[in-house]
């Protein structure tokens, strides 16, 4: 009962209903199973249909609907976000516990690396790895879904030597905001020298294949608007300066910001800050499903944009995301999909109204603090 193509939908509408739990999933999907058999049912799907599912989906943006037209390269955001999970012994081993945590006090936390195309809003890849993996680490597994001509948007962890200089080997263009450790001060091209010593990330071999020197870009530009914590940006980028101007060099990595909206989607709007399933292949299929979803909420958001005539950013994300859980569902749904106002400039404080429950934090296992607690019962007694 429980095909490979029922599971698929059924694992789309639990992440569209904010992966709710299994016994609610029988009931919005109208199929009678237990629990333990779709468990078993999503243990026998193979993880490289869904990670297919992915790239047909972009694909589709960009090809059979026409929605995204070709008039320039295509630019592309690496960043990464964290996730936590079930507290399970695998989990635990492969993906680590947060700083300052002991097992039975924290949970597992892993690291999403994902690469979005800015033109459909859309992940393109993802990787999942343990927590304390450096960022280039995961970055350079991406490097093959570049092409020759596409731009890269990063923040000032994949700005080095060694990345842009692969980058160049690839004839990806990169612009990053500048390490902090890199003293440049002023605008201009600027000279780099590879280093002696290879990064962690890297082996001596691939170190070797490096150019010695590599020309770098840097361009310097202040940021006057309210809200914003940055007053002075220092960019890197091997763009030229004849078809890229400062001031566009500027407004392009001011889109760098689009990947951390998407992330609050993923995260918040569609509760993929916490994951359900406790095996390692289980996490990466969710992973993969939950951005399956995304990107068919984003694809619904470019249609109703073109049909709305508005642009896709004004699209309202939690209206396309329940009009597309409505239609797996069978509902009709209202296809005019709410329109957001344009809100640029506007800041707010970063504070929240509603008061927390006064609990207090968990700092050792439960069974450290119930066995202090007999003991202080039987001192009192």
């Amino acid at each position: 009962m429980l095909t490979p193509l029922v599971m698929v939908r059924l694992m789309l509408i639990q992440i569209l209903a904010g992966n709710c739990p299994v016994p609610a999933l029988r009931q919005l999907s109208g199929i009678d199973f237990v629990p333990s058999s779709y468990s078993e049912a999503r243990t026998r799907l193979p993880l490289m249909v869904l990670q297919w599912l992915l790239g047909w989906l972009h694909a589709r943006a960009e090809q059979s609907l026409g929605i995204v037209k070709k008039i320039g390269p295509r630019v592309l955001v690496v960043d990464g976000s964290s996730y936590s999970m079930p507290d399970t012994p695998q989990l635990r081993l492969h993906f680590d516990l947060p700083p300052g945590t002991k097992p039975g006090v924290g949970y597992p936390m892993g690291k999403l690396m994902g690469l979005l195309d800015l033109a459909t809003g859309m992940f393109v890849s993802l990787l999942a790895q343990p927590l304390f993996w450096h960022d280039m680490r995961g970055v350079i597994e991406l490097h093959p879904t570049l092409q020759p001509g596409d731009i890269l948007l990063g923040d000032r962890a994949f700005c080095s030597f060694c990345h842009l200089a692969m980058l160049n080997a690839r004839g990806v263009f990169a612009c990053m905001r500048l390490h902090q450790r890199r003293k440049e001060k002023a605008s201009g091209v600027s000279r780099w020298k590879k280093p002696t010593k290879a990064p962690a990330w890297m082996d001596v071999i691939q170190l070797a294949l490096l150019p010695k020197f590599i020309d770098v870009r840097i361009v310097r530009y202040s940021i006057a608007r309210r809200g914003y914590r940055t007053r002075h940006v220092m960019i890197a980028t091997t763009l030229d300066e004849a078809s890229w101007p400062d001031e566009k060099i500027a407004e392009l990595y001011g889109h760098r910001w689009q990947i951390e909206t998407c992330f609050n989607h993923l995260k918040t709007t569609m509760k993929m800050n916490v994951l359900r399933c406790k095996t390692l292949d289980g996490v990466k299929k969710e992973l993969a499903v939950y951005l399956a979803a995304y990107n068919l909420v984003r694809l619904a958001m470019l249609k109703a944009a073109q049909e709305q005539g508005v642009s896709p950013d004004r699209i309202s994300f939690v209206d396309a995301q329940r009009w597309l859980l409505a239609r797996m569902l069978g509902l009709p749904g209202v296809g005019r999909l709410i329109v957001n106002p344009d809100r640029r400039g506007r800041s707010q404080l970063r504070a929240i109204r509603r008061r927390l429950k006064e609990y207090d934090l968990l700092k050792k296992s439960r069974s450290e603090l119930e066995a202090e607690r007999a003991a202080k019962q039987e001192v009192n007694d």
